[in-house]
């Protein structure tokens, strides 16, 4: 629930700000793209020494071969020779418009000063919420709390609070209590940002409590038990000194983190911001500058990576491949791959495994793949085609893990197939029927519901399943 004066709740701080030009507001900007030549898409005309200032004029000091967010001289004040956009006149700023109307607070709404440093009460426009009398308001807050509907509740309460101009927190709290009404206002002792602060229902500032509106007077969360009030007569003294928060309507400067100027207007030195994100050029990997302000010709992305051409890709190079920045894995010097390194043993000058020449390896052999039987090791043929016989010594058996003779041959008790080969899928190992039989239970036994919806009454309601696909809910009351 929103107090503003505005129609719409959570207003912005710009909001409240837009047109104070004494008080750090919106002052309009130069064109800073007035520098570019020609359309944005255009590449050529973006790059080079114009785009990134080279040989542009600077509009802050007039000189050339820099812009102006880069300007090291203090700013030179330059003719307006523009139109003023409060009276519409060539040849003065709105800043110095004689014309211009007198200030008016954002806060108060009187003449003679600004929102910052105002200590009136905030002047709070209700006039979108409807008009009704206080009984027609206090029905709808029942009919809302009764269907436990916090965004009607609120509605209703601005409609009682509109009737009754006069009413505070502690009087709608006892009258709650009175009734004995579903619905607690209590006050947090709640942490708010610098351009926030508590405003109560007649508009008075700076409130030290922050009023909730919740459907039981305990702590939803075990953190909120710090900020909780310890029992009704605390809230209720609380509630005295206590609002909702609501935005300030000054601004708040990014250098200093005062309140009631900007970063642009701070009277301290400007304090460049090490955590603020950096800009990154992609065109040569420099911070700083985008890629349409950067000084270096462009590169083609998609070039091949092989000679840095365009129109090809590297698997398309006809260049042989490059060993430019390729560092060694074996002895870690540039100008090579590891297969190739020259030291004994690291693949270059190591033995190959297929024909037992020095100076490469297996899989670059360019002689013909040599058959080496598994059963006798010589060369010449594979073992299901080796003329002695076989020899068991080599042979693993896949039961007992054995040496010396295979599954069909062994005398151990040969291993159940616990997953047959689907893992802990469940289609289809050895299902233990007789062990599962007895664990088997009805869902009639289950009388404390398995949270699978057989017979789950704890949350006050009866589900019958139908095994055609319709469920049917019933006592519950609930719309599904």
């Amino acid at each position: 629930m929103s107090w503003d004066n505005t129609d719409t709740a959570g207003a912005k701080a710009s909001e409240w700000d837009t047109n104070n030009y004494d008080a750090g507001g919106y002052e309009a900007k130069e064109n800073t793209n007035a520098d570019y030549d020609g359309d944005n898409w255009n590449q050529e005309k973006n790059s080079g020494d114009n785009a990134a200032g080279g040989g542009a004029e600077c509009y802050a000091c007039g000189e050339i071969g820099h812009r102006k967010a880069d300007c090291p001289n203090p700013a030179v004040p330059r003719e307006f020779t523009g139109t003023c956009r409060i009276c519409e006149k060539e040849g003065h700023r709105a800043a110095e418009c004689p014309d211009k109307p007198v200030s008016v607070c954002r806060n108060c709404q009187e003449e003679g000063h600004e929102a910052f440093g105002c200590e009136n009460p905030r002047k709070i426009n209700r006039d979108h919420v409807k008009d009704m009398t206080g009984e027609e308001a206090w029905g709808l807050m029942k009919t809302a709390i009764e269907e436990r509907d916090l965004d009607d509740l609120k509605e209703a309460v601005e409609i009682y609070i509109k009737s009754n101009p006069e009413i505070t927190y502690q009087m709608l709290e006892k009258k709650l209590r009175d009734e004995s009404m579903g619905v607690y206002i209590i006050a947090l002792e709640k942490e708010l940002a610098a351009s926030y602060t508590n405003m109560d229902i007649q508009g008075n500032l700076d409130k030290t409590y922050t009023v909730t509106w919740r459907w039981s007077p305990k702590p939803l969360r075990p953190k909120e038990r710090q900020f909780w009030p310890s029992s009704p007569q605390e809230n209720f003294d609380r509630l005295n000194d206590a609002g909702e928060p609501i935005d300030r309507g000054v601004p708040k400067c990014n250098n200093c983190n005062e309140l009631g100027h900007t970063r642009k207007k701070c009277p301290e030195e400007i304090v460049e911001n090490v955590e603020r994100a950096t800009v990154l050029c992609f065109n040569c990997n420099q911070t700083g500058h985008r890629v349409r302000d950067c000084p270096e010709p462009r590169t083609d992305r998609f070039a091949c990576k092989n000679c840095n051409q365009s129109g090809h890709t590297a698997r398309e190079c006809p260049e042989p491949r490059s060993l430019e920045g390729v560092e060694c894995n074996k002895c870690h010097e540039n100008g090579h791959y590891s297969r190739d390194c020259p030291l004994q043993g690291a693949g270059g000058g190591g033995t190959c495994h297929n024909c037992g020449q020095e100076g490469h390896r297996k899989s670059d052999c360019p002689n013909e793949t040599a058959l080496i039987c598994r059963n006798c090791d010589a060369i010449g043929h594979i073992s299901r085609e080796c003329p002695l016989p076989r020899d068991y010594s080599r042979v693993k058996c896949q039961n007992c893990q054995q040496m010396g003779h295979t599954k069909v041959r062994c005398t151990e008790p040969l291993k159940e197939n616990e997953d047959a080969g689907y893992g802990d899928a469940g289609y289809g190992g050895d299902n233990n029927y007789e062990a599962d039989k007895g664990a088997d239970t009805t869902h009639e036994n289950n009388a404390e519901g398995d949270g699978w919806g057989w017979n789950d009454n704890t949350a006050g309601t009866t589900t019958n399943q139908d095994w055609e696909g319709e469920v049917k809910v019933s006592t519950s009351g609930a719309d599904w």
